[in-house]
């Protein structure tokens, strides 16, 4: 039987809070032009069309990169830039359920980030009953930010540097030289 990746990795190859967080800051950056152009486009056609549809397919649409990176390449941009993977107890990409698992916060977050953004003023002209539940939403959405944070910071204090996501799905942050090395 195969080792787990416990067993075959020093703790020096987990990837640790500060490197998460240029990571973070790399992503936004690669990113933010895209998701802006993105978010612009389907505003525009979501007025013009009277539904909220096309902003619900740019959430699915971002969501969707996100988990496809994770699954298809072993992390987001900014990890594969800086020599970072995604990876399960053995080694492997994780596949679409961990991936899932593993964003599961931030698509909450990004969901009801789409019904407060219905409560704009640019979005206003939008008749939507999901605008009803939009200060339901912020509050949510103001929860799961501390939760973000807190579950980011656990980074900083665990056994190789996991976050809550990373133990709830099952994965690890490592260094993409150290996979290399597995046997």
């Amino acid at each position: 039987m195969e080792q787990r990746i416990e067993q075959q990795l020093d703790w020096s190859d987990y990837v640790g809070f500060w490197s998460r967080v240029l990571v973070t800051f790399i992503d936004f950056v690669i990113l933010a032009l895209p998701t802006f152009v993105l978010d612009r486009l389907s505003i525009s056609v979501t007025v013009s069309a009277g539904s909220v549809f096309p902003l619900f397919i740019q959430f699915a649409l971002l969501m969707g990169f996100n988990v496809f990176m994770v699954v298809k390449y072993g992390g987001t941009p900014g990890k594969l830039i800086l020599g970072m993977r995604i990876v399960d107890g053995d080694g492997r990409y994780p596949g679409l359920k961990q991936a899932l698992i593993r964003d599961c916060l931030f698509i909450i977050n990004g969901f009801l980030a789409v019904i407060v953004s219905l409560n704009s003023e640019e979005l206003s002209a939008v008749s939507s009953s999901l605008a009803n539940w939009s200060p339901l939403a912020t509050d949510l959405n103001a929860i799961l930010g501390w939760v973000v944070v807190v579950d980011c910071l656990i980074v900083a204090f665990t056994q190789r540097n996991r976050a809550l996501h990373d133990m709830v799905a099952g994965t690890y942050v490592v260094k993409k030289t150290s996979l290399d090395h597995l046997v």
